[in-house]
């Protein structure tokens, strides 16, 4: 099993130092930024389980920090944001989190809190990861499938899809893909699948075709327009013979949220029927006053509804329920 990786961003030296040897100690490896400059610049080469950031910090502060990486790194979406500050206001706390924080850890710190915080993190991250992976697991298994008995299944997945051979050449694509190919996405559908980070995404796609690569790989591809980055993210299938799919690549708009409608998301947790109404309207972004709002009912209500949905799914958050939801292929209506 791999150590967690923890990136400490804290300009206080004898703090930063405190802390890492109490994560040290606890097991942890330990990567220091002494402020936001630096921690962004590690990031480039250092992809950490968990980012512990203090607020206040001179040049790019904690806030700036998260922005940047919640904005422009897509890849650490996964990644637990932590402050560590001295303003333990409740307003404080509540803007922060607001922002995209996860948690907050307030100073002088509890190590013995901090541990455990950090730990319950750590472990939340691990059964989304799960959750997500079984589902990929599914996904590769109904596009084999779909590729067999001729493969018109996959028009009717809402992401874009694209199937390749053991060569890099594209056996399929899906309406989705096909309409993500123009001159502002960069994207071209041919013999094989090419854009404007062509080098990269060759490197990832012979890597799986090798084997080196086994789970997922990311590859950001810039926009003419000056829109959010397309996300192709690239995995090896299982398929060794001619005429079979041995990678898929699964183009993401950032710009759109692809939400599976709620008989899908009921079928696939076993939720009632408002439970997978309130979760499709948590994933397009509403939130629980809004959804009260909308469906006629309390606050209370939907706060029951949402510790159903959080038994049911697993999970303990609401961004972690949304990231679970959204990583469902959603499916278009007949």
């Amino acid at each position: 099993m791999t150590t967690p990786c923890i990136l400490v961003c804290e300009d206080e030296a004898s703090l930063r130092e405190d802390i890492a040897a109490e994560l040290h100690e606890a097991g942890y490896e330990v990567v220091r930024a002494v402020d936001g400059v630096q921690a962004k610049a590690l990031l480039d080469d250092t992809r950490p389980d968990l980012i512990l950031c203090d607020i206040c910090m001179p040049g790019l502060d904690g806030p700036g920090l998260m922005a940047h990486v919640r904005t422009h790194r897509p890849d650490l979406a996964d990644v637990p944001f932590l402050f560590l500050t001295a303003l333990g206001a409740r307003t404080d706390i509540l803007a922060g989190k607001r922002a995209g924080a996860d948690d907050y850890l307030v100073k002088p710190v509890d190590y013995e809190v901090m541990l455990a915080t950090i730990a319950a993190h750590l472990r939340q991250v691990e059964r989304v990861r799960a959750a997500v992976g079984a589902r990929l697991d599914e996904a590769r298994s109904a596009l084999r499938a779909a590729v067999a008995s001729g493969g018109t299944a996959i028009d009717r997945l809402a992401p874009g899809i694209v199937l390749l051979d053991g060569d890099g050449m594209v056996l399929q694509a899906n309406a989705a893909a096909r309409a993500l190919c123009n001159d502002e996405s960069g994207l071209r559908i041919g013999t094989r699948l090419l854009c404007a980070e062509n080098s990269q995404l060759r490197e990832v796609v012979d890597g799986c075709l090798r084997g080196d690569i086994r789970g997922v790989e990311p590859v950001s591809v810039p926009r003419s327009d000056g829109a959010r980055d397309l996300i192709l993210l690239v995995g090896p299938l299982a398929g060794k013979a001619e005429g079979q799919a041995a990678v898929l690549v699964l183009i993401v708009d950032p710009a759109q949220r692809n939400v599976p409608d709620s008989d899908l998301l009921a079928r696939a947790f076993r939720l009632t029927p408002t439970e997978a109404r309130i979760a499709s309207l948590l994933a397009h972004g509403q939130r629980p006053d809004e959804i009260a709002r909308g469906l006629g009912i309390s606050g209370t209500t939907v706060t029951f509804h949402l510790k159903n949905l959080f038994s049911k799914t697993e999970t303990n958050r609401q961004s972690d329920l949304i990231a679970l939801i959204l990583s469902l292929p959603p499916v278009l209506p007949l």
